[in-house]
């Protein structure tokens, strides 16, 4: 069963991406904000980890700067309301796999996961 971490600070967006996952057969862990998903990250490997680039205590950009030092590649999927095109090519060269602009449609959420860990997708 593959596994996913979702780093988010809203527990209503944590739930809906849960919930998305868990359909197609995720087991799924949830950190609130950079801080806890570091953390969570030093104890266990994730097939997707689902990222948001504005939150408190350490944003998006800051955990992949600390993944970057670690010299860890992750399958990192950004998913945020404020994309812009310099803020997806600094987080690309920081080692994001894939973005996703809120809002998303479902079939673009599972798109995108695909993308980063392949999985046959029946969409609900």
């Amino acid at each position: 069963m593959p596994i996913a971490l979702i780093v988010e600070d809203d527990q209503s967006t944590r739930l809906l991406y849960r919930k998305i996952l868990e359909k197609v057969q995720f087991k799924v862990y949830e950190a609130e904000d950079g801080v806890e998903g570091l953390q969570m990250l030093k104890k266990q490997k994730y097939d997707v980890i689902i990222l948001d680039l504005h939150m408190p205590k350490m944003d998006g950009e800051q955990v992949m700067i600390v993944l970057n030092k670690r010299k860890e590649s992750l399958p990192v999927i950004v998913v945020s309301a404020h994309l812009t095109k310099e803020r997806i090519l600094k987080m690309a060269k920081l080692g994001v796999k894939e973005f996703l602009q809120k809002p998303f449609e479902i079939r673009n959420f599972y798109q995108t996961v695909n993308r980063v860990y392949p999985i046959k997708v029946q969409e609900a």
